[in-house]
């Protein structure tokens, strides 16, 4: 829509600039005509007088034409001046209808009821539905990622990571393109909420967060201060690549998302890893939902949720 405004918009221009020179070439045909009328006036050349209407009629034809031309290309001017109206109002129709159901973020939301909002994406109006948590924590948070039950495979492509995965309320992972174009727009900070299996319950909030783009493989670029119970686990992965099974961007000698199945800032390879397999077992190695600092044990989590929010 917005290729087809600019071209209609370039043809108006290209169509004033047409009937702008053609008024100069009529006003100078007139003033021609004027000029020599006076010509013939002030010297009286009868001659010239005698001459001048075999010349009308050419001068009038050619006048004609003229008028006929401008005629027509103000008939289309009027035409596509109609037809922009027209998409005008229909776009300031589609983002009012966009305006009224979404919100800029989580926190834009009026009324402090956790659940399913949509938010606005990358530009106006695409949107994109995400769940709002709105009592823990002062409220206003995105739920980016949410693991409670073990229904939902983490072991995913880049592809998949990208574009997010899950159900929004349930078990879900929102993708990596929302998570940087969200995190690009507005300055966040980050809280994880985790769960162990014997319902221990800890935390881990960061005063900023941001994630770089797909051509940076989503790095784990901005990183604030910790605060929280459960320890800093997430510290050791800043400035880390994210990293799949099929697309190894960690520094490990081995693929890291492959030997762990799921996807992560990995480091070499892991402090923290909440995208790991559902499992209540022990072990620095094994492979589970991980938070080393949680507990001395290393036991796998339950639960996790990762939500962000602006800080304005």
């Amino acid at each position: 829509m917005q290729a087809t405004q600019n071209q209609s918009i370039e043809l108006l221009n290209s169509l004033k600039q047409e009937i702008q020179q053609l008024k100069k070439e009529e006003t100078k045909v007139l003033t021609e005509c004027k000029q020599a009328i006076a010509e013939v006036k002030d010297q009286q050349n009868l001659q010239l007088l005698n001459s001048w209407p075999q010349t009308m009629p050419d001068t009038n034809l050619e006048m004609s034409k003229q008028r006929a031309l401008l005629m027509e290309i103000h008939n289309a001017y009027e035409m596509l001046i109609e037809q922009l109206q027209r998409e005008n109002k229909k776009l300031r129709s589609t983002l009012l209808d966009v305006q009224l159901s979404s919100y800029q973020t989580c926190k834009d939301v009026p009324v402090k009821v956790s659940g399913k909002y949509n938010i606005r994406g990358n530009d106006t109006f695409s949107t994109f539905e995400a769940y709002c948590e709105q009592q823990q924590f002062g409220g206003g948070w995105m739920v980016i990622q949410h693991r409670f039950d073990g229904s939902l495979s983490f072991d995913r492509n880049w592809t998949d990571y990208k574009n997010g995965f899950g159900i929004v309320g349930g078990e879900i992972w929102i993708g990596l393109e929302k998570i940087y174009q969200f995190t690009k727009k507005h300055d966040c900070e980050l809280l994880i909420e985790m769960k162990d299996f014997h319902n221990n319950t800890k935390y881990a909030r960061y005063s900023s967060f941001a994630i770089g783009s797909e051509y940076e493989q989503y790095n784990l670029n901005t990183l604030g201060e910790f605060s929280g119970t459960a320890g800093d686990s997430l510290k050791q992965h800043k400035g880390m690549k994210f990293s799949t099974t099929d697309r190894d961007n960690d520094p490990s000698a081995t693929n890291c998302a492959e030997n762990y199945q799921g996807g992560w800032w990995f480091t070499k390879c892991h402090y923290s890893f909440l995208n790991g397999l559902y499992r209540n077992v022990s072990g620095l190695s094994e492979q589970i939902i991980a938070w080393n600092e949680f507990s001395d044990n290393y036991r796998g989590l339950r639960y996790s949720r990762m939500l962000i929010r602006p800080l304005n």
